[in-house]
């Protein structure tokens, strides 16, 4: 990248740059030269220099390995999509709120309407609002869906066909797919026009809960499902939201992040294969939510590492062609482990930098933690404020005018290629082990997130770790943002009505039969070899109006369930 003579020049240049060192900061000053490590460990230097990236090819946007985008324009061309996840209560209320967000910015790609909106604890875990497990939760932190009528609810103002619908559902995402397929017909659409995506990330579920799961196999099986059936038949649809948000959130680093979810890709896409995809069919509808945390330039190496570690695994390992293959599009999730509720009006400030990082790094889509978020709910205002940070950094500082502006950045290049060999490690000694489920299954995962929590934790209360406003530059008085407040018992009994409505009205014979089918193909399904049998029943059920809650037991009855906890 740079000749001998330019290296040369280089190095007499740092031995200048030492000697001042030495002789003015160290012995005259008495500097005691501490040694900086990124959030990953990786050693920082106090400068940088040629000599540092000698050994990197120049590299430009919208060509092979992307790292530095995955357009040869980026926002000059296309803005980024400004994504708020969200949800509340009732259906109505949540479709108020996206309206708000909709009004105020947020939105997909060009003019296309993005709904992406969060669902309450029993949701996820396939709990119907009336069980006794999901008392106290339901409408609580995300929006109840059980029925059709309640996906009415949320998208009966919107054209499908048109809507980018993407939903934050991990464990019981097949059920809520297939009841969407179903409240789409009776709409009069055919799957093939529908647009969004799936979490699909089962896996999750007992890795950072301590709730029963089905087996780490079954988890397996259940999500190569779901890719096979989107493949053939939602041909829009991302079908495999790759989440390294929920490992983030644990604490874990930004290289581990990225080595434990480019190992689960690798599964996925072995598992594709074995269930008679050809990559190229399927690897273009990855998507992912990604971890931003505070360490702001290895965050953006991160981003420009995760590109480049993907491009090289698919087209090298996987003999991927097609371009679209082979660029990681990135949607961000800006931390919300790194925003306290002291001194809350500091994680605008927080939000700020970790947008800035994205963009620099060249995401295609980010959401925006709201300052109030470590209190509850974010409020009106502290929506409009996460969205308004996105349109101050896109419409006033110019900053997006050219594509990956730190690209050839001496300590970023050099620290994306760091952040690249110690993620390699990471998905490498994982593969050693089996892979990432079976790495669920032998418990070495859910070890690796525990053992990340506690550090951070002792980090903390050593002070070793300074968090702003927490363990350092306190105030006595407290600073109060007021709360957003739902009232619960209250919309619970609502669901919980119309749901004692919605089973009264239905044939409960034919939900009894679809329900069997639905263990008949479940307990067939023993391969990922024979993927594509349990999404046609699923979506049966959903015809006779079985709930999701109901399809979910179903699944788990044949597929057993244990807690996967250390």
């Amino acid at each position: 990248m740079f000749s001998r003579k330019t290296l040369d020049r280089v190095n007499e240049m740092m031995k200048d740059w030492e000697k001042e060192v030495e002789e003015i900061y160290v012995k005259k000053l008495k500097f005691g030269s501490p040694q900086y490590t990124s959030e990953s460990g990786i050693p920082i230097n106090y400068v940088y220099s040629p000599e540092d990236v000698k050994d990197s090819e120049p590299e430009m946007p919208g060509a092979f390995p992307y790292t530095r985008g995955n357009r040869a324009l980026g926002y000059q061309y296309m803005p980024w999509m400004i994504q708020l996840l969200h949800g509340y209560g009732t259906g109505e209320e949540t479709r108020e709120r996206t309206k708000y967000l909709i009004r105020e910015g947020m939105k997909g790609y060009g003019e296309t309407p993005a709904v992406l909106f969060a669902v309450d604890t029993p949701t996820h875990c396939g709990f119907d609002p009336d069980s006794p497990k999901a008392r106290g939760m339901v409408g609580l932190g995300g929006v109840n869906i059980s029925t059709l009528d309640d996906i009415h609810t949320l998208l009966k103002d919107y054209d499908l066909p048109d809507t980018r619908v993407a939903d934050n559902i991990r464990f019981t995402c097949l059920p809520f797919l297939a009841m969407y397929v179903v409240y789409a017909e009776g709409r009069g659409h055919r799957p093939e026009e529908l647009n969004g995506q799936s979490q699909n990330g089962l896996g999750n579920r007992c890795l950072t809960t301590n709730l029963p799961a089905p087996t780490p196999d079954a988890q397996y099986r259940l999500e190569i499902e779901l890719i096979k059936y989107s493949c053939q038949n939602i041909k829009r649809w991302n079908h495999t939201n790759l989440c390294g948000y929920v490992f983030g959130e644990m604490n874990i680093t930004p290289t581990q992040e990225l080595g434990i979810v480019l190992s689960k890709a690798v599964d996925l896409v072995e598992g594709g294969i074995k269930a008679g995809l050809k990559p190229d069919e399927f690897v273009p509808r990855f998507s992912s939510q990604v971890h931003l945390g505070m360490d702001f330039f290895e965050e953006i190496a991160k981003l420009r590492a995760w590109r480049r570690m993907w491009a090289k695994i698919m087209k090298e390992r996987f003999g991927c062609k097609d371009p679209r293959s082979l660029q990681y599009r990135i949607h961000v999730h800006t931390a919300g482990s790194s925003l306290t509720s002291q001194q809350p009006l500091n994680n605008i400030a927080r939000a700020t930098l970790q947008v800035l990082a994205c963009v620099l790094g060249g995401v295609q889509s980010m959401h925006t933690n709201s300052y109030d978020e470590a209190i509850g709910l974010p409020s009106e205002e502290a929506v409009r404020t996460a969205i308004r940070i996105n349109q101050i950094v896109l419409h006033e500082t110019g900053i997006p005018h050219v594509t990956d502006p730190m690209g050839g950045s001496y300590y970023l290049e050099s620290l994306t290629n760091k952040v690249e060999e110690e993620a390699e490690k990471v998905r490498a000694e994982i593969e050693s082990k089996g892979g990432y489920f079976e790495c669920i299954k032998n418990g070495w995962l859910r070890q690796l997130l525990e053992k990340q929590s506690i550090k951070w934790r002792q980090e903390v209360d050593s002070g070793e770790r300074i968090v702003v406003g927490l363990n350092k530059f306190k105030i006595e008085e407290k600073e109060e943002v007021p709360a957003f407040t739902i009232y619960q018992p209250e919309i619970e009994a609502e669901i919980t009505g119309r749901l004692k409505k919605w089973r009264a009205n239905r044939n409960n014979t034919e939900v009894k039969d679809s329900l069997e089918r639905v263990k008949e193909a479940m307990s067939d399904y023993d391969n990922v070899e024979k993927a594509g049998i349990l999404m046609p029943a699923l979506i049966d059920a959903a015809r006779a109006k079985c709930t999701l809650g109901e399809m979910m037991e179903a699944i788990v009855e044949v597929s057993g369930g244990r807690i996967y906890s250390t």
